[in-house]
């Protein structure tokens, strides 16, 4: 018997369930009953929209010897409800998929499945993923556990809030603007939106292509990077930050930490990218459509509002956010020319959970997180809060691993 982690079980990494499960020291049977309860313990974080008891502890209890020796063996696992799942339900946050039952697997999750992950539930979001907050009006608010009457982000705040929670110990979540990002520095944890296409989409609800990013989500970025080796994306870099060339976007104390450990540190300027809010909320408002002609009455009066945002965009507005957003690339590539860029994700102070997410909170919640969406580039945010951002995944997640080393990690919330 090896020893265990001195930690409640929901506090242990993914790396010790995993390991703990394959030595034979406890049952994945084991790990996903403790998670359930706990589930059950903090249903008032409503992190998730579907909790999937049974299914969990049949699965664990049959789990086979492959998955049983996986590199997530026995890791409970929180996908965002945007993600088709078989035989379980996939609402995208919305009442007009309240009954919908997929019959296959989104890729991304099948690949964690496939790797020993067990799925306990189905996460809360904004409603069609379009939001910073996780305030739904069909499932109820996301609770934060970390800063109690805040909000816990969006559109992915479900996944944060279960982790930090202890409520499972790795997820999946989506990035169209920010949405692993901001609730990740919201919730303290770590999220990584890699460059576009990195992941596969395939069996997630669309918010806008080109702009959608899956990523994983943990209470470490080393288990983001477990996560990435799984999925067959990106292969765990050695941690860096000596010698890279560091844009500072935002003031942060971690532009001198980064300059004694040997990065070369400069402010830099994100070019502003206001001139495409005309493109992203027409293509938003564009994916439900037939829903908006069919079954308008079934959206909640706040995504309401952000689909009529988009549907009153004319195509003369349309078709030149088109040429900004092709002028915007060329200028970002000739100015962004460092190896990372840094900024706080969330450069404000949370809004409390209640206060309406106007299109003003959301403006002021993203002003560096949806460039990067527009880009295409890799973006991810350290437990700290700490968003690294760049052209190359392995250079960004080089350094995401380099600088969370050098930071405390952080229990759950009891």
């Amino acid at each position: 018997m090896s020893t265990l982690p001195d930690a409640p079980l929901h506090d242990w990494s993914c790396f010790e369930i995993a390991a703990a499960v394959r030595d034979g020291d406890i049952s994945a049977e084991e790990v996903t009953a403790h998670h359930l309860a706990r589930i059950e313990e903090r249903s008032d974080l409503n992190a998730f929209i579907t909790v999937c008891a049974d299914e969990a502890m049949a699965d664990a209890r049959n789990l086979p010897e492959h998955r049983r020796t996986g590199p997530f063996a026995g890791v409970p696992f929180a996908p965002k409800d945007i993600f088709d799942t078989a035989g379980i339900r996939t609402t995208v946050g919305s009442e007009h998929f309240r009954t919908r039952v997929p019959q296959s697997t989104a890729l991304a999750v099948q690949r964690l499945v496939d790797a020993g992950a067990i799925i306990v539930g189905k996460t809360n979001l904004s409603e069609f993923a379009w939001g910073v907050t996780t305030q739904n009006a069909h499932y109820g608010y996301t609770q934060n556990p970390r800063h109690p009457g805040k909000i816990a982000g969006g559109s992915s705040g479900g996944a944060a809030s279960a982790l930090a929670g202890g409520l499972a110990a790795i997820a999946l979540g989506t990035d169209t603007g920010g949405s692993i990002r901001i609730p990740s520095a919201a919730c303290e944890i770590a999220g990584y939106k890699g460059s576009w296409g990195l992941i596969s989409d395939d069996g997630c609800y669309p918010m806008i292509h080109g702009m959608d990013h899956v990523g994983p989500m943990a209470r470490s970025m080393e288990e983001c990077a477990l996560a990435l080796e799984v999925l067959g994306v990106l292969e765990r870099p050695t941690p860096q930050l000596a010698g890279l060339r560091v844009g500072v976007l935002h003031p942060t104390p971690a532009a001198a930490k980064m300059a004694a450990l040997g990065a070369h540190v400069e402010d830099a300027v994100l070019p502003d990218y206001g001139q495409l809010v005309p493109l992203f909320a027409a293509q938003a408002a564009d994916n439900p459509r037939d829903l908006i002609t069919d079954r308008w009455d079934e959206f909640s009066p706040d995504l309401q509002a952000k689909l009529t945002l988009g549907l009153n965009i004319s195509a003369h507005d349309y078709l030149q956010a088109e040429r900004d957003l092709e002028a915007y690339h060329h200028q970002c590539e000739l100015e962004l020319n460092h190896d990372i860029l840094i900024n706080p994700t969330i450069p404000c102070d949370l809004p409390p959970v209640d206060e309406p997410e106007t299109f003003e909170l959301r403006l002021k919640m993203t002003p560096y997180t949806r460039a990067f969406n527009h880009l295409g580039w890799p973006s991810c945010t350290t437990r700290d809060g700490l968003m690294i951002s760049g052209r190359d995944d392995t250079t960004v997640l080089a350094a995401a691993l380099a600088w969370e080393a050098t930071i405390p990690g952080r229990a759950v919330t009891s």
